[in-house]
């Protein structure tokens, strides 16, 4: 009995995983707002719980980068000052979560995700109604100014910091509602900079045994699965499917953020 049961769980896990790893592919995110409660309710220990999503959202996020790279949707020259902000301003968030309200934080950045994921939808909704798509900037030929990218860097990663997500929620409203990349350059330029900082913040709940191995390797197996489909399933889209997928996993974040889903 005891070994079938195990069994039922090592499947549970890869299944999850897979499904996790598929949608935060898709939807350009780390992951972590499905899997911390997940891992919580498992081990009730929040430390193990943000620790584990953190080791796995590393390689959901470096597998989905490769792909989107070999995809040629990754566009590096874009993502370089934003990077260089989001590193020191995500030390500086988490530093400061421990004098910040989260609570009113939580609130602000809820609103504001759920704003752009109605957006999103709405945005879909009219052009379906209207034939007209969103103007959108063409990656291949226009730089982010550094100063653009500086600012969304230091608001991804102070957020970032401060809540222990990946970013990845926080950036694709500003990537999609502010710089008008096209939707598919977004997710993969957003898949690749939450990696960085998620190698940071896995370094040190490692090094804090704040991981749970005993879920983390059956779950990445999965994860990795659907990291592999998620960028290949993306890129066949069109934009307005993939828009939708968004604004919906947008809108479970925020509503997530709320507390108003069940899980």
């Amino acid at each position: 009995m005891d070994m079938v049961f195990l069994l039922g769980l090592e499947i549970f896990y890869l299944a999850a995983g897979l499904l996790i790893g598929l949608t935060a592919t898709m939807a350009g995110i780390g992951g972590g707002v499905f899997m911390v409660p997940l891992f919580y309710f498992i081990s009730n220990d929040l430390s193990t719980a943000i620790g584990t999503s953190k080791f796995i959202i590393v390689f959901i996020s470096l597998i989905g980068t490769i792909n989107y790279s070999r995809l040629f949707k990754i566009h590096y020259r874009n993502g370089l000052w934003i990077l260089a902000a989001m590193a020191p301003s995500a030390y500086l968030g988490a530093y400061a979560s421990e004098i910040i309200d989260k609570g009113v934080l939580r609130l602000f950045i809820a609103l504001f995700i759920l704003y752009y994921s109605s957006r999103l939808l709405v945005g879909v909704l009219k052009t379906r109604i209207t034939g007209k798509h969103p103007v959108e900037a063409d990656p291949s030929v226009t730089r982010i100014p550094a100063r653009k990218g500086l600012v969304i860097g230091t608001i991804s990663g102070l957020i970032a910091g401060i809540t222990g997500t990946g970013g990845g929620a926080v950036n694709m409203p500003l990537f999609l509602g502010v710089l008008r990349l096209p939707v598919h350059y977004a997710v993969a330029l957003s898949t690749f900079l939450i990696f960085p900082s998620a190698v940071a913040a896995a370094v040190q709940h490692v090094y804090n045994g704040q991981v749970d191995y005993g879920i983390a390797m059956p779950f990445l197996v999965g994860a990795a699965i659907g990291a592999l489909l998620g960028p290949r399933i993306a890129v066949r889209l069109s934009r307005d499917k993939l828009r939708v997928i968004i604004g919906l996993v947008l809108l479970y974040v925020s509503l997530r953020m709320l507390g108003l889903t069940p899980f």
